[in-house]
């Protein structure tokens, strides 16, 4: 007669090589001898959450741990099955317990680590897939699940790397497929992401995190009805707040701000004190238009301890726009070039609060800066600073003064070319013959989403087919290696070389007609000094441009172009040119 230890072996045998059945029915009639029986007890439950039955899973590994609450195996699976469950909070207790039972348990590391990066625990989870590696350097499950800690920690190039390791390990590893996707994405590598999102997908039709990143880089290479199909299959499978978070950024590329928002809004309800979040929402609410809501959400940019470079702390509390009353206040650039020529117009309207005000900038620009009204002092961001009483970022000046989409400091110019440096390059420039065109094609290649927002010099190529005008390169920086590969007509000068500073670039403006630009500092240069702008925007723009109109409230003088869909520049530079014939048959010569 067959015991019941020898009954169990036969079925674990039958376990093991896949016959699920049969071993169901073994487990089952030990149970009918001796309900109580753990083991069996134990290891249906395992057959049942690996067969997608978790309810009956849960409740079978809850009664073998009730049964030898000392058995960390039993800990162990049912906090894996809690975790499959999405109940991240109780495999992590569940797991601590069956590590402290049994600290060599090299499986239940791995898994623990997947538990703690889904309770947000990102550097804890590190730790455990660490503790599991260093039991077994070969376990694939703890290198996917260092992976994606490492992704949480934003370093998505070593988390790619350590997900590549997985894979090679175990290719059949939905997770570290997905997990690879997700860094590959972070690193703006859409395609190769969609590649592995799709491998992971093939593995797992269940993935929801694959179908997730899926619909994130679908929506970064225009594909946007699949990307919104992808995020439908992640929400039935995966509803949360990454969800809505990643949803809100393919929003935002679908150039759908005030739809972006309210996924940030369902995402902040879950994470109220998500810095990044926050200022998400507060990009998407300022791209709609809503300046009321969106400058404080913007304003959270600051305590984002994940921005690169950091954020700075001041001791001196930050400005709110209350009266001065003699005080020094510091105001200082913090981002891009563009960035602080924007807002530089809100310098004088701080001073005029009867304060002091100190000025830094970034050192490029301070050759520009002579003409900016109420500065008391000047220095170059880096340089020693000046006491001084309160802070307040430029980028911040907008809440400060409650800016509404309606009351916009619009008034141009707010900067002013030197005079004697305008007289020098008009006389550089020559007779006023033919319309003069300033060109810049490219911004700063290290700007997130440069790529999208720079047309390159082969992008704005067909302005140069116009004729009657005469095309001036202002170009600088990286932008200029398009210069050597390319074939320019007569009508175009390159006046990069000869450019000093942004003091130069001014008064080559003041000598133009037209100044034709990406969306790059050159581009607030123009528009600050009140010089005609055509701006060539990405279908999805900065959100100081707003969506759907032609004009900037920022910049009465700009005009703005827009892709039609996106990567369409040849669209873009069609209409420039088009337009631009049209300002040749008006244009009439200097006497």
């Amino acid at each position: 007669m067959v015991t019941l230890s020898q009954a169990l072996l036969i079925a674990l045998d039958h376990h093991q090589a896949g016959r699920a059945a049969e071993a169901e029915d073994i487990y089952r009639r030990i149970l009918g001898a001796d309900p109580e029986h753990a083991d069996a007890m134990q290891l249906l439950g395992v057959l049942a959450a690996q067969t997608g039955r978790l309810a009956e899973a849960r409740r079978r590994l809850r009664h073998a741990v009730a049964l030898r609450p000392d058995g960390a195996g039993g800990l162990s699976n049912l906090a894996g099955v809690e975790q499959s469950a999405d109940n991240p909070i109780t495999a992590v207790r569940l797991y601590a317990r069956a590590l402290h039972l049994m600290p060599d348990l090299a499986d239940a590391h791995a898994s623990h680590a997947g538990a703690l990066r889904g309770t947000g625990q990102a550097q804890a989870a590190l730790s455990a897939a660490g503790r599991a590696l260093a039991l077994a350097p070969g376990h694939a499950d703890a290198l996917a699940n260092r992976a994606a800690a490492l992704l949480s920690c934003g370093d998505p190039q070593e988390a790619g790397r350590c997900a590549c390791r997985s894979l090679r390990l175990n290719a059949r590893s939905a997770v570290a497929h997905a997990t690879l996707a997700a860094a590959l994405a972070a690193q703006r590598r859409w395609t190769e992401g969609e590649a592995a999102a799709r491998a992971a997908l093939s593995i797992d039709r269940g993935n929801g995190e694959a179908w997730e990143v899926l619909g994130a880089v679908l929506a970064k290479l225009g594909r946007f009805a699949e990307s919104l199909e992808a995020f439908a299959v992640a929400e039935r499978l995966r509803p949360g707040s990454s969800l809505y978070a990643a949803r809100g950024t393919a929003l935002i590329a679908m150039a759908r701000p005030a739809e972006a928002a309210a996924d940030f809004d369902r995402a902040l309800a879950d994470r109220p004190q998500d810095a990044g979040l926050h200022w998400n929402r507060g990009f998407a609410r300022l791209m709609a238009g809503d300046y009321e809501g969106g400058w404080p959400d913007f304003d959270w940019r600051r305590h984002d301890d994940r921005a690169e470079p950091p954020w700075r702390r001041f001791a001196q509390p930050t400005w709110r726009g209350e009266p001065l009353g003699g005080r020094t206040i510091l105001l200082y650039a913090e981002q891009g070039l563009g960035d602080t020529l924007q807002f530089l117009r809100y310098v004088p309207l701080v001073a005029s609060r009867d304060g002091r005000v100190v000025l830094e900038v970034q050192r490029p620009l301070l050759p520009l800066m002579a003409g900016v009204e109420g500065v008391a002092r000047l220095i170059a961001r880096g340089d020693p600073l000046p006491p001084f009483d309160l802070e307040c970022p430029l980028m911040s000046l907008p809440r400060a003064f409650a800016t509404g989409l309606d009351s916009l400091l619009a008034e141009t110019p707010y900067l002013r070319p030197d005079a004697a440096r305008v007289a020098c390059w008009r006389d550089r420039l020559g007779p006023r013959t033919t319309l003069r065109v300033g060109i810049v094609w490219a911004g700063n290649p290290r700007f997130p989403g440069d790529e999208e927002r720079s047309p390159k010099l082969a992008g704005l190529r067909r302005l140069f087919e116009v004729p009657g005008c005469r095309f001036y390169g202002l170009q600088m920086g990286a932008g200029r290696a398009d210069l050597a590969e390319a074939t320019l007509p007569e009508s175009f000068t390159d006046l990069g070389p000869e450019i000093r500073d942004f003091a130069d670039t001014a008064a080559i403006m003041a000598n133009l007609d037209l100044m034709v630009s990406s969306c790059t500092g050159p581009a607030h240069l123009a528009g600050a000094l009140g010089v005609p702008l055509w701006v060539a925007l990405p279908f999805s723009p900065d959100w100081r441009w707003l969506t759907g109109r032609d004009d900037s409230p920022w910049y009465p003088t700009a005009r703005l172009f827009r892709q039609p869909v996106p990567g369409d520049w040849l669209a873009v530079a069609g209409r420039m040119a088009a337009e631009l014939a049209v300002l040749v048959q008006r244009f009439r010569p200097s006497p």
